[in-house]
C-alpha cells in the first residue's frame, strides 16, 4: 500500500481516507495546512493511486483491515480518523471493529445508510461502464455530480485534478470499490454508539450526500458537531479548502491531548 506520511512523528496522528475514485493526493490542501502540528497519514486504498489492484470485491471491511495493517506497520496505536464519502464508509467499518484505536472521527460528505436497490444498480451500471469504456467515461459521468457548476466553469485546476485522479484509477480499482460500496452494511445503528468527538462536514451544494443527510447523522451521534461548507459540493475539501481547513483545524486543536 502506498501512503503519504507527513508532519512531525511526535504530533497527534491523523489518518485521512480518500473517497471514490481518487487517491491520497486529494488531501493535499489539508496536509499542507496541518503538517506543522499533526502527523498526517494518507494512504492510497487498494486499486487506487500508486497502490496495487488485486482482483475481487473491495468491501469496506477489507479496506478497513488494510488500514489496520498500515497502522501496525507504522507502529501507530491510536489515530484521529477522517474520511470523505467512501472514506467515511470505511471509517464506519473501522470504528465498528477497532473503536479503541480511534481518538476522534471526521466524517465528510457521506451518509451512514446502505445503498438502496436503485443505488446498487447504479453502481453496477458504472462498473460496467468502467469495464467497457474505461476510466475516461467514468470521469465524464461523475464530474457533474461531484463538483458544483461554478467550480466546473471557473476552477480549471480542481477540475483537472479530479479528472486526473479518476482516470489514474485502475479498472479493477473502480470495479472493486463500486461493488464493495454496493454491498456495504448500513451503519445507522452504529451512530448512537460512537463515543469519541465527531466532526461532520458537508458541502452546502452536495447533491450526492446533501446537508439534510448530514443533519440526521449529526442528530444520532452523541455530541457531534455539524459544519456546512459554503460554495462546495461533494468534494468540499477541494472546492472550499480554506473554510474546510479552518473548521478542521479548530476541531483538531480542541481535542484532548493524547
Amino acid at each position: 500500500m502506498h501512503y503519504l506520511d507527513q508532519g512531525g512523528p511526535e504530533g497527534p496522528a491523523l489518518l485521512l481516507i480518500h473517497g471514490f475514485p481518487f487517491d491520497s493526493s486529494m488531501w493535499e490542501p489539508q496536509i499542507s495546512a496541518l503538517r506543522d502540528k499533526y502527523r498526517v497519514i494518507a494512504p492510497d486504498l487498494r486499486g487506487h493511486g500508486a497502490s496495487s489492484a488485486p482482483e475481487g470485491v473491495y468491501s469496506m471491511e477489507l479496506l478497513a483491515e488494510d488500514l489496520r495493517r498500515l497502522l501496525d506497520h507504522l507502529k501507530t496505536k491510536r489515530v484521529i480518523l477522517g474520511g470523505l464519502s467512501m472514506g467515511s464508509y470505511i471509517a464506519f467499518a473501522f470504528y465498528r471493529k477497532y473503536a479503541e484505536l480511534v481518538r476522534a472521527l471526521i466524517l465528510a460528505d457521506t451518509r451512514p445508510q446502505a445503498d438502496t436497490p436503485e443505488g446498487q444498480k447504479a453502481r453496477e451500471d458504472l462498473a460496467q461502464l468502467a469495464t467497457n469504456e474505461g476510466s475516461r467515461a467514468v470521469a465524464e459521468r461523475l464530474l457533474p455530480r461531484l463538483l458544483t457548476e461554478p467550480t466546473r466553469e471557473h476552477n480549471n485546476l480542481v477540475v483537472r485534478w479530479v479528472n486526473y485522479m479518476i482516470q489514474n484509477t485502475s479498472i479493477q480499482g473502480l470495479v472493486g470499490a463500486l461493488r464493495g460500496m454496493a454491498q456495504r452494511a448500513d451503519s445507522t445503528d452504529l451512530l448512537p454508539q460512537i463515543s469519541v468527538p465527531t466532526l461532520i462536514l458537508v458541502g452546502e451544494r452536495d447533491i450526492l450526500t446533501p446537508p439534510a443527510d448530514a443533519q440526521r447523522m449529526a442528530e444520532l451521534i452523541p455530541g457531534a458537531r455539524l459544519e456546512i461548507i459554503p460554495e462546495a459540493g461533494h468534494l468540499s475539501n477541494l472546492e472550499n479548502p480554506q473554510e474546510f481547513n479552518r473548521i478542521l483545524r479548530e476541531f483538531l486543536d480542541s481535542l484532548p491531548k493524547p
